[in-house]
């Protein structure tokens, strides 16, 4: 019984604490002072009757004389009255007094009455007012000495007049006895504090007011109106109704804060700020939901607490060959980016060659699929009812459920071309002719004789050609069956968007005799091009005549960098830069790779992607093949690495803010997004390959043109050229293997650049060591003044996993982010700044002469030299670490090259 007895006044005590938590504890009553006698030095209230009443001065208990109110002779009621009083905010008037009465020669005790006058005017007979005695039982003698009184005062604290309701009130005291001595007098009132708690503020208001509604506070909403009562002391009651947090704020204290960026609260939420879910991002504080990225999407229903997806790319290793003359087959294999659901299916298209002119139709109902042409789960289908004698286009679309959102995109749809595998029979009609009979056409006797020995000697002349012709033959077709053995090996790798067409020999003998409307000056140097290829170029293959070559701009590794003029019509003169193509043509089957790979890239559309203008060839005295001369648009602030040198070393007066640097990084992830959703892969992104344009937009360059690369979901190097050690990931540096998000860990490499103006990674660390250095885990380390959340972003792009590294739709859209945090400069006061600054540095260059790039690329058009010796030798240092760089790749293994050779 004791136990539950302890226990039992545990639970009163805890409760009993927490009510009076809630009930204003966390508030103390405010005093507020109307009157305080003892700060006057008269008082001039009025006697009744006249003369009854008189003041003095005398101390009592103050550091000086205060005044006091006697009235002593006469036992007849005396009375005094106060001037009017402003009540203020009062509901409830107190009063503290300290008084002093005489005894009585019969021992009757009157008491001292005080009396409350709520008026704004003066009462006719105040005694009419309710009124509250006073009474001591301690009173002085008669004859006292008068500093002897003060021993005799009583205080009366807090006592209650009563309401007041008028603008102003007064108090009176009256008194029947003896003597009577009155001091100390002061009025007040208590008053609620301003309060803010639960969500919910109140002002100060006076005691006894009643209830009371509040507000919310900022970043609240109201679930019923807020009401609290203001009690007689002075202390707030408890919340009646409340207010919580509007959808995007949470709790902090007894207030509502908003999530910041990449945070976000639904509405009827009561729990904290949740962290964005993948693929979304907020724009805004205080987001109820978080918005999908670009290129992502959530099904209807799906709440906004689901990741966003999107559709997922295209398939891969996509492949077709025919069992007979009508049945193909195709197979493929599932996209490496499912765009992060769970569920993928495959639609297949099929169209044919055109009968009447060029061109594409769909296959028609003759076409079976088996087993079907839609919503497949398996990744192959055999096609039935095609013709033998026609091409074909098959396409695959992986989709899902994002995808009908969405609609098709070329992204997501691979295609392969099968050519026709069997000509169609030759057939020539034997007419008679108008003047002669089917009997005329008959032979005679004679001549059927004559025949027959033509016929004898005929088959034994044909039989010894047969003889002398079968050798022959056979070594031709085993060199078709090798080389077409060769060109499918090519194939094994297939594009992610691209279209590859597969053309037997005996077909490609016929196409080479074709040819289109291209000058004969470039077609006789393309003598084995397809006709398809040729027709597909013919927008950007120019002849050699139409370009004019200026002075070098820079020379490197790969070829020169001219400036040129391009006239692609008459009258029409346009300054461009030229880049000649040294190496990696090695063969007929190089260039003709090299012009498929300028027919996609042709096509190029994107403000952060340098367009190719043009391709031609010419003649070089010391190679067998045609050289490739690609046509670029001329930027006149060259490339980024070199204006971020310059600017760190002084050629440009100017500083970069961090915010220009953010957007250098937001156009080049931009221009990169573009690139691998066409499914190229760059290979060599870096700030020397991005280009600097006159609204200072980056453009990505150098995209592939100077290298074989196939347009692959990855590829493996073979052919031995220079590659950018320091750029390279892991896996390209270990197995030579490059995906796009191999670009990724090149593209934070690039960042780092950037940040760090123009340096060059890895410092002091040679080639051969990199490897094995980042395989222990070295990463560089953040350029100085480099913000901790960038550098995060670096750190994600060079995950040992590539799967794990973000691609560049998120990369983009994570910088915007950054870029939103930071303060708004004026675009276009910053543009002005940074092109004063080169145009200065483009006055200088132009005394200078070129330098070489020893990177291979093209240099700046401004190449401006310090002033200062130090300055000049630093520069030199960036250069050669950046020839440091390239090595050369062989079967697998880097070997450091010589720069002389």
């Amino acid at each position: 019984m004791a136990v539950w007895t302890s226990k039992l006044r545990f639970v009163w005590t805890t409760f009993i604490l927490l009510w009076a938590w809630e009930t204003g504890c966390d508030t103390q009553a405010e005093e507020v002072e109307i009157f305080i006698s003892d700060k006057l030095t008269r008082l001039g209230w009025t006697s009744t009757p006249n003369l009854e009443w008189s003041e003095v001065q005398l101390r009592v208990g103050t550091e000086g004389p205060a005044p006091v109110l006697q009235a002593c002779g006469k036992r007849i009621t005396r009375n005094i009255l106060s001037p009017l009083m402003q009540r203020n905010d009062a509901r409830y008037l107190l009063m503290d007094v300290a008084f002093a009465l005489e005894e009585e020669p019969s021992g009757e005790l009157h008491p001292l009455r005080v009396h409350l006058l709520d008026t704004d005017t003066r009462p006719p007979r105040f005694q009419d007012w309710g009124a509250v005695d006073l009474q001591t039982s301690k009173r002085f003698p008669d004859k006292l000495p008068p500093k002897q009184i003060l021993s005799y005062l009583n205080r009366s604290v807090a006592l209650s007049l009563g309401s007041v309701s008028h603008r102003g009130f007064r108090v009176a005291f009256s008194y029947s006895g003896t003597c009577v001595l009155l001091t100390s007098i002061r009025l007040y009132y208590r008053r609620c504090p301003d309060v803010m708690a639960h969500l919910a503020s109140f002002g100060r208001t006076g005691a006894g007011s009643g209830p009371r509604t509040g507000s919310c506070v900022k970043g609240a909403v109201e679930v019923s109106p807020p009401v609290r009562t203001c009690g007689l002391d002075g202390v707030w009651g408890p919340l009646q109704g409340g207010c919580t947090c509007r959808p995007g704020h949470q709790v902090v204290g007894d207030t509502c804060q908003a999530c910041r960026m990449g945070y976000y609260k639904p509405a009827n939420d009561s729990a904290g700020c949740r962290l964005c879910p993948a693929n979304t991002r907020t724009h805004v504080e205080g987001s109820e939901t978080c918005d999908c990225l670009q290129g992502f999407s959530r099904l209807p229903t799906e709440p906004d607490v689901h990741s966003c997806t999107k559709p997922p790319s295209a398939p891969v290793n996509l492949t077709a060959h025919h069992h007979n003359d009508s049945v193909l087959t195709v197979t493929w294999d599932p996209p490496l980016d499912w765009g992060g659901r769970q569920e993928v299916m495959y639609h297949v298209r099929c169209e044919k060659e055109a009968e009447a002119g060029s061109g594409w139709e769909a296959c028609g109902g003759g076409v079976m699929f088996l087993p079907d042409s839609r919503g497949l789960t398996n990744t192959s289908v055999s096609i039935t009812g095609v013709n033998p004698h026609s091409g074909y286009r098959l396409s695959v679309r992986a989709s899902n459920d994002i995808s009908s959102l969405q609609g098709a995109t070329l992204a997501s749809t691979a295609t392969v071309t099968i050519h026709r595998w069997k000509e169609p029979p030759v057939v020539i009609p034997v007419i008679p002719g108008p003047n002669i009979s089917e009997e005329e056409v008959t032979p005679a006797p004679r001549q059927q004789r004559r025949s027959s020995i033509w016929l004898t000697i005929g088959v034994l002349f044909g039989s010894l050609v047969l003889v002398a012709v079968i050798p022959i033959a056979v070594c031709v077709l085993r060199r078709k069956y090798t080389k077409l053995r060769s060109d499918q090996e090519l194939v094994e790798l297939f594009p992610v968007n691209a279209e590859f067409s597969y053309r037997r020999p005996e077909v490609a003998e016929e196409a080479a005799a074709q040819q289109n409307d291209i000058g004969g000056g470039v077609a006789q140097l393309l003598e084995g091009l397809s006709d398809r290829l040729l027709a597909s170029l013919k927008e950007v293959l120019v002849e050699r005549n139409v370009l004019t070559l200026g002075k070098e701009l820079g020379k490197g590794e790969f070829g020169s960098v001219y400036e040129g003029v391009f006239t692609p019509e008459e009258g029409v003169d346009i300054k461009v830069a030229v880049k000649t193509m040294r190496v990696g043509i090695h063969q007929q089957e190089d260039l003709h790779e090299f012009l498929r790979e300028a027919e996609l890239m042709k096509n190029f559309d994107h403000e952060n992607v340098v367009k190719l203008l043009g391709v031609t060839l010419q003649r070089e005295q010391d190679s067998p093949l045609p050289v490739p001369l690609v046509i670029l648009p001329y930027m006149k602030h060259g490339d980024l690495r070199r204006f971020l040198i310059a600017t760190r070393y002084g050629d440009i007066p100017m500083f970069v803010p961090h915010q220009s640097l953010l957007r250098f990084m937001i156009d080049i992830a931009a221009g990169m997004n573009y690139l691998s959703s066409q499914g190229f892969l760059h290979r060599d992104l870096a700030a020397r390959n991005c280009m600097l344009g006159d609204d200072l937009r980056v453009s990505v360059a150098d995209f592939g043109l100077s290298k074989k690369i196939y347009s692959s979901n990855y590829y493996r190097q073979k052919v031995a050229v220079r590659v950018p050690i320091k750029w390279l990931a892991m896996e390209s540096l270990s197995e030579s293997v490059y995906t796009t998000k191999s670009d990724v860990w090149s593209f934070g490499v690039t960042m780092w650049e950037i940040v760090s103006r123009g340096r060059t990674p890895y410092p002091g660390v040679h080639n051969h060591e990199l490897l094995d250095l980042l395989q222990s885990g070295l990463r560089l380390k953040p350029p100085e003044g480099c913000d901790q959340k960038l550098y995060e972003v670096m750190q994600s792009c060079w995950d040992k996993e590539p799967n794990r590294r973000p691609g560049f739709g998120e990369l983009g859209e994570t910088l915007k982010g950054l870029l939103s945090e930071l303060p708004v400069l004026e675009a276009s006061q910053e543009a002005s700044y940074i092109n004063q600054g080169l145009e200065a540095a483009a006055a200088v260059a132009a005394c200078l002469e070129p330098q070489t790039d020893s990177g291979g690329r093209e240099g700046n058009v401004y190449l401006p030299t310090p002033v200062a010796a130090e300055a000049a030798a630093a520069r030199e240092e960036d250069v050669e670490e950046e020839e440091d760089g390239y090595l050369k790749y062989i079967t697998g293994s880097y070997v450091k090259v010589d720069d002389n050779h």
